[in-house]
Order: structure tokens, then C-alpha cells, then sequence
């Protein structure tokens, strides 16, 4: 239930961060599942999900090893990691004895979505210098 709502309201962003991509090829539902994965801070569930999607990417371009926009895009907003909830340092800190481990919530959402954002808005900007 959660999860399939949470889909359909992220695919909406992602259709149009991604909008080269059919909306219904299955590239955008594995880029999605692999945004939430990671936007829960599930790095072990996002792994496969990740590579999954660059896999339907790749689908989109047979004929070429060179590395499409699309995919380009996938691994920014990826490598940023933007995390809701970092259950890994969470954990790590309240193994570690910290007062207040969830403290580290609000930092890290916005490190993370200030990192994408900045990161997304250099790619853009630098395609749009040499189109």
C-alpha cells in the first residue's frame, strides 16, 4: 500500500526529471523504486534497483557504449544519495551511545538534497553549453 503510493507520487518526478524516457517504460519504475530505496536510506536494497535501472537505461540506446543523458542524470541524483531517513547512521550512532541519534535527520536531508540539486544544476547547465 505505502510503497505502491509512494511509487505513483515519485514517478510523477520522475518522468519529468528524466522526460527523454517513455513514461511507461519500465526504466522509470526501476529508477523510482531505486530513488526510494535510497531516499529511505536502504543502500543494500538500492544496489540492484540501481543496477537494474541503468540496465533498462541501456535498453533505451542499444547501439551505443556511450553514455546517454538519461543515464547521466540517474547517477547524480544517485551518487547524491538524498536520505529521508538514515537508518544507517542512525543505527550506528545509538550503537555508539549518542544522546539524540535521529539528530542527524534534518542535516543530512538537506546536505543531501542541496548536493543534487547543485549537482543537477551544473549537469543541465553544461548540456545546454554544448548542445
Amino acid at each position: 500500500g505505502l510503497i505502491h503510493r509512494l511509487s505513483g507520487f515519485f514517478q510523477y518526478f520522475v518522468r519529468r526529471l528524466f522526460g527523454d524516457i517513455p513514461p511507461e517504460h519500465p526504466a522509470i519504475t526501476s529508477i523510482t523504486l531505486n530513488f526510494l530505496a535510497n531516499l529511505f536510506g536502504l543502500g543494500n536494497a538500492a544496489t540492484p534497483l540501481g543496477i537494474k535501472a541503468m540496465q533498462d537505461l541501456k535498453a533505451l540506446h542499444p547501439d551505443g557504449e556511450t553514455i546517454t543523458f538519461e543515464m547521466m542524470v540517474f547517477i547524480v541524483v544517485n551518487t547524491a544519495s538524498i536520505q529521508l531517513i538514515p537508518f544507517t547512521v542512525i543505527g550506528i550512532l545509538a550503537d555508539y551511545g549518542s544522546k539524540d541519534p535521529s539528530a542527524i535527520v534534518l542535516p543530512t536531508l538537506l546536505a543531501t538534497f542541496l548536493s543534487a540539486l547543485f549537482a543537477l544544476g551544473t549537469l543541465f547547465a553544461v548540456r545546454r553549453v554544448f548542445k
